[in-house]
């Protein structure tokens, strides 16, 4: 029994390898019907290496291209996987169904063949301009990228959070994208969220179809003023990859990437104000949906012992811009300055979380003492009414300690004792002999008067350098901000290792630069008007470009997550920039 059991796993394993050691050679073709103007590719494959491989005669075609041949080897649980293939490219020379008889080859001492092959030509096809045909797969490559900001509501409230994401959807291959213009929010609070790391690619949906997208920018953004406010778009260098029209050595297509400017639309927000109608008087400025509430740590306590307070408000919606309000108490409990708190998250809904305010409270006396009720006001956006919140009058009960004094009932109202107005009267009278000096008529006392009308030009011209140097007022701005740009590029040479202060610490550099050298102000410093200051100082072309390219560099490092920056590389664009503009100046 034993012996048979044996014998059949032998059996199973010879046949085991038998079907492992299989030889296979067939041959395929690109399609199986081609117009008599376009060609064919038919591959030889087998899975073992042999010699002697014999094509067909390829009767009715004509070989444009091959044999071009492959190998490949590949790992698979622990197999070993093997292929060869010999690649022909065919043009037909007449319509029909036209065979392609088998090739053959020897492995192991045996000769394998292939099946035959058929191929319907049919009639030839007009044929386009090869570039023209090159350039409008490149144009629907691109025609795949799209640059959109999206908006959570165009019309708010003045101070309702709203977020505006920037996306870049795509369905190629994106090989980069470089900041030109990044958007300025004139009229707007602005709070810009972090996204840390490399973007995310995701799946949506654009115009109703399927995209890839990554988010590149996300702001939430409030409005300070009523009616149209517009926001500049976004514009971006990006590179698309696209096919060459080439075929590397194995005839698979080449690809390349060409750069194209992309730009969002331009977004248009408009802005309600807060109705005037039941406007409460202490409106705290708060728009959203929020939580007042008032908790002390204790209420009962002892002279000189101390409570917490704390004020907080909690809920969605403009928290960093609202009033907190502030406790009013007896001044027998003395209230120190708050600590204040916040835990604020930002995101495409807006600003979440809480803000509070923690009091230390010391009471001074015994006795029974109110802090005063609290009220928090603010406009609710799911009602778009005014809603008051109020809290409870806080009885603060001190038992042991000092009475609180009844003088003229004032606190702290100091009891003088009348023992220490006056002292008594000395009936006895000590007189001093008086001091003799030696100073009169001495070298001393001449050199002394003589001292102050030496002194007297040089005060003068002291006097008059000091209210020249005051009235120079540009000349000391100038100064001042020439100082500035030193110091903040010697701040990005200490930051080369963190790209966010190093960005920030070379922007300031190039804006007090700017300010330095066109006597602008920091209002004045948009793109447009920088590059056309420097065209009437006759500034050459190349060295403005080189310029604003640095300064759209920077803002766009600082202000997007992308990774894709050479601060070394910038750092000495940024010397250079400079040296070439002072140069110019001079």
């Amino acid at each position: 029994m034993k012996t048979l059991r044996n014998f059949i796993l032998i059996i199973c394993f010879i046949s085991t390898q038998a079907i492992f050691a299989q030889i296979t050679f067939d041959a395929k073709v690109s399609r199986e019907s081609v117009p008599l103007n376009e060609n064919v590719r038919v591959d030889f494959s087998m899975n073992k290496d042999g010699d002697n491989f014999t094509p067909p005669r390829f009767d009715g075609f004509t070989v444009v291209g091959g044999p071009n041949q492959s190998v490949s080897y590949a790992w698979t649980n622990g197999q070993k996987s093997f292929n060869k293939t010999y690649s022909y490219f065919l043009q037909p020379t007449r319509k029909g169904k036209l065979t392609i008889q088998g090739a053959s080859i020897e492995i192991d001492g045996q000769v394998y063949k292939t099946k035959a092959v058929t191929i319907t030509v049919g009639d030839a096809v007009a044929k386009q301009d090869p570039r023209q045909q090159i350039n409008q797969v490149q144009q629907q490559s691109i025609d795949n990228i799209h640059l959109v900001a999206e908006v959570t509501n165009t019309k708010p409230y003045i101070n309702e959070p709203i977020t505006i994401t920037y996306k870049l959807y795509f369905n190629t291959s994106i090989g980069g994208y470089m900041g030109k213009q990044i958007p300025t929010y004139e009229k707007f609070w602005v709070h810009n969220i972090n996204l840390d790391g490399r973007p995310e690619v995701k799946q949506g949906k654009f115009k109703g179809e399927n995209y890839h997208y990554i988010v590149l920018k996300q702001d939430v953004l409030m409005a300070q003023e009523e009616g149209a406010l517009s926001i500049d778009p976004l514009i971006l260098n990006i590179q698309a990859e696209v096919p060459t029209g080439r075929r590397d050595f194995f005839g698979f297509p080449e690809y390349g990437y060409i750069e194209k400017e992309f730009s969002t639309n331009k977004v248009t927000i408009n802005a309600k104000a807060l109705p005037e109608a039941g406007k409460p008087e202490n409106f705290s400025g708060g728009v959203g949906t929020f939580d007042f509430k008032v908790t002390p740590t204790k209420t009962d306590l002892k002279a000189g012992e101390q409570l917490k307070l704390t004020v907080e408000i909690s809920g969605k919606g403009n928290l960093n811009l609202l009033t907190m309000p502030q406790p009013k108490a007896h001044s027998a409990l003395e209230i120190y300055d708050p600590v204040y708190a916040e835990k604020i998250n930002s995101g495409i809904y807006g600003m979440q979380g809480k803000r509070s305010n923690e009091y230390i409270i010391i009471p001074q006396y015994k006795g029974e003492y109110n802090i005063e009720p609290m009220e928090f006001s603010y406009f609710d956006l799911g009602t778009k009414k005014y809603k008051t919140i109020n809290t409870d009058s806080l009885v603060i009960n001190v038992l042991e300690g000092p009475t609180l004094p009844t003088n003229k009932d004032a606190v702290g109202t100091d009891i003088v004792n009348t023992d220490e107005l006056f002292q008594p009267f000395k009936t006895k009278v000590n007189f001093i002999e008086p001091y003799q000096t030696k100073y009169w008529n001495t070298n001393l006392f001449y050199i002394l008067t003589l001292i102050p009308f030496i002194a007297i030009p040089f005060f003068i011209f002291g006097i008059n350098k000091q209210r020249a140097i005051s009235s120079d007022t540009e000349g000391r701005r100038l100064r001042n901000n020439n100082r500035l740009a030193k110091k903040y590029l010697s701040e990005a040479k200490k930051n080369l290792n963190n790209k966010e202060l190093f960005y920030e610490a070379l922007e300031r550099c190039l804006h007090n630069f700017l300010k330095a050298k066109l006597n602008i102000e920091t209002s004045e410093m948009s793109n447009e008007n920088i590059e056309e200051i420097l065209v009437e100082k006759q500034i050459d072309t190349e060295a403005i470009s080189e310029f604003m390219n640095l300064k759209n560099a920077c803002e766009w490092a600082r202000y997007t997550p992308t990774n894709q920056v050479n601060i070394t590389n910038d750092y000495e664009k940024a010397i250079q920039a400079i040296s070439k503009l002072e140069k110019q100046f001079k």
